[in-house]
């Protein structure tokens, strides 16, 4: 019979990127690699919501990091909120790689 070890102890749920799921910092890395990935298209992402964190048509530098954050702390993010963006920037990565391979 086979086992599998991890070599690190993991405390609560975590993304497979190594933070908390649903933190702010998984949103914020999952953003990045949207807005950076070749088959992103601003104009076909569905959420109006999320739409406000992702930059302008043309323009790759993301400065919503900071209002991200600072949305966050002030509480206008809650923990359902963010639930919702951590899944639809997932979908909206999703399609970005679909996008690419057609």
């Amino acid at each position: 019979m086979l086992k599998r070890f991890s070599a690190t102890k993991r405390n609560g749920a975590q993304s497979e990127l190594g933070t908390p799921e649903g933190s702010i910092d998984e949103l914020v890395l999952h953003i990045r690699q949207l807005i950076r990935h070749r088959g992103y298209d601003r104009t076909k992402i569905t959420s109006e919501y999320l739409k406000r964190y992702l930059p302008r048509e043309n323009d790759r530098d993301w400065q919503g990091e900071t209002i991200l954050r600072r949305d966050h702390a002030t509480g206008q993010i809650d923990s359902g909120t963010m639930a919702y963006l951590v899944a639809n920037v997932r979908v909206e990565l999703q399609m970005a790689h679909e996008r690419q391979t057609c």
